[in-house]
């Protein structure tokens, strides 16, 4: 089944039917163990046309499935939402000439899309056509009022007549001039923005996992967020971090469609290797877990793979930005929304970014985000470990293809985890008053081979060109609350755990999921309770996780 999950995403339609022809047990309906996705599901959103059209055509493939497993935003995902998503009018065509059903969230989401294709410069309206010849009376079933507030909620700020003028027309589209005449002002004729003055619904401070997890989540539900990063792009981007992913996080890069890279180049880890003075276990993850398993993909190629699709999409990425400031964290009234004071790098002047909500993502440090709540009303948890970690980066082949876990009654701990086949990535546990200078690289190899014994058949692990050296404490912390006001703390802003359950990145993609389905729950909804049930909902995987770092530490 695994394998045609595969070749359903990457393969061809001659190995899509040599699969099914040699295996005629598999359910061509069959869900995906992580994300329940079908077949058909996954080539819709591959574009594999071919393998599609073979699917519905000939094999008869269930075109009203749905997944079964919520990963977007609270919503199950049926072929006809994944088509429109997609901008895929052949394959929507084809769904509905088969019998897929459609109702009124496809019509959401088709407003969605108008306004994604809108940023693109591209026409907006065929999707949604599509849909209404398919089905005329559907948009009678909702109520105008409801369309109504749904579109002006997904409107952008913009001073562009054509942008302005596209909306109108979708306006017109769908709801009467009554109803039109009945939108506040700026939203349909906004008036032209001072040049140092920009607007956007979410503003996100840090472009690391978790802020642009959430820009890419947003957009995906066509919201428009603008992303505010200290660094510059080439630094985000090759700043080597943590490489383990786990199937959640790998689920979502696939939903925001920046998986690509990572399903070529990842590495698969179905098992776990844990050593006691030599003596390894292994612990098959996939299997106990009904086909879910790690990565071990860089953080630096998930951070470049989420930048690259927010550019694709028109999303506003800001690097090189100095002196952030928050100036204002609620939204008083229409005239008053929380407001940022910034400059760019090399520019004297300050410019102002006004907007609904802030995702403070600006890392442990958190220099503007954390400190800009109240320290009356914050509670940090921090917890400081009696030992280090040397951490080295080397050109070696691997000691085996899987993570090892190693513990020495004598020498002490170390972990061996790939970065690729040629390249480990090797930790060792220290004294927390231990210098670089008192680990050399003969005195590097010889404890490594002391505590990691090599899983694959070899006798020793081989000396390699060390490319990074590094020591840092262990330490986590918690703070609550996540949130004040219309500020949220998203990541590392809010919590650390220590490096040896790789649950870092993770944690920060759990709680940029949190709260873009909390945003889209308000614009969708004009609903309060997920935004305001943040910081709690998030302790939910946070205190697991901390637990879990923290017992395998």
């Amino acid at each position: 089944a695994e394998i045609l999950f595969r070749a359903c995403r990457f393969g061809t339609l001659d190995f899509v039917r040599a699969i099914l022809k040699d295996n005629t047990r598999i359910d061509i309906n069959i869900r995906h163990p992580s994300t329940g996705y079908s077949p058909l599901f996954i080539a819709i959103r591959a574009q594999q046309h071919e393998i599609i059209d073979y699917l519905v055509q000939e094999k008869r493939a269930d075109v009203n499935g749905n997944s079964n497993i919520s990963i977007h935003c609270g919503s199950m995902t049926s072929c006809v939402h994944e088509a429109l998503r997609q901008h895929d009018q052949l394959t929507l065509c084809l769904l509905l000439e088969h019998g897929a059903l459609i109702d009124q969230s496809h019509i959401f989401l088709a407003i969605i899309e108008c306004f994604r294709l809108l940023q693109k410069k591209a026409l907006p309206f065929n999707l949604l056509d599509i849909l209404i010849t398919h089905r005329p009376k559907l948009l009678d079933e909702i109520e105008r009022s409801k369309l109504t507030s749904f579109i002006a909620r997904r409107m952008q700020y913009s001073s562009e007549a054509a942008y302005s003028m596209s909306v109108v027309a979708l306006l017109n589209k769908l709801i009467n001039l009554d109803d039109l005449r009945s939108l506040s002002r700026p939203y349909f004729d906004p008036t032209p923005t001072e040049s140092r003055r920009h607007y956007a619904k979410v503003a996100i401070i840090g472009a690391g996992p978790a802020g642009l997890m959430l820009a890419a989540l947003l957009a995906r539900s066509g919201i428009d967020s603008v992303v505010l990063e200290r660094h510059s792009r080439s630094y985000v981007e090759n700043n080597t971090r943590a490489g383990v992913l786990e199937q959640s996080t790998v689920d979502l890069l696939d939903e925001v469609n920046a998986s690509e890279r990572l399903f070529k180049e990842g590495i698969v880890q179905s098992r776990v290797n844990f050593q006691f003075d030599g003596e390894n276990t292994a612990i098959p993850v996939t299997e106990i877990t009904q086909g879910k398993s790690l990565v071990i993909y860089g953080q630096q190629y998930v951070l470049q793979d989420l930048i690259e699709k927010l550019i694709q999409d028109n999303q506003q990425l800001w690097f090189n930005i100095d002196s952030v400031k928050i100036d204002r964290h609620d939204k008083i009234d229409d005239n008053h929304p929380p407001m940022i004071r910034f400059r760019r790098h090399d520019q004297n002047d300050e410019e102002e970014l006004h907007c609904d909500f802030i995702a403070g993502c600006d890392g442990a440090a958190s220099p503007c985000c954390r400190q800009s709540i109240p320290s009356e009303l914050l509670q940090t948890i921090h917890h400081l470990y009696p030992f280090a970690w040397l951490s080295i980066l080397a050109d070696t082949p691997p000691s085996g293809t899987e993570l090892i876990y190693a513990h020495h009654s004598k020498y002490g701990f170390a972990l061996h985890s790939l970065r690729s086949l040629t390249r480990i990535r090797f930790h060792l546990q220290i004294s927390s008053t231990d210098t670089l200078a008192d680990w050399p690289d003969d005195r590097i190899w010889t404890e490594l081979n002391q505590r990691v014994k090599p899983i694959n058949g070899q006798t020793s692990i081989t000396k390699g060109q060390i490319l990074e050296r590094a020591i840092f404490t262990l330490q986590s912390s918690t703070t609550l609350p996540m949130q004040y006001k219309r500020l949220f703390l998203v990541g590392d802003a809010a919590h650390i755990v220590p490096p040896t359950g790789a649950k870092g990145l993770n944690l920060a993609v759990k709680d940029a999921r949190v709260l873009a389905e909390a945003l889209v729950n308000f614009y969708d909804n004009e609903k309060w309770d997920k935004l305001n049930d943040y910081t709690q909902t998030c302790l939910s995987h946070i205190v697991k996780n901390q637990e879990f770092a923290n017992w395998m530490t």
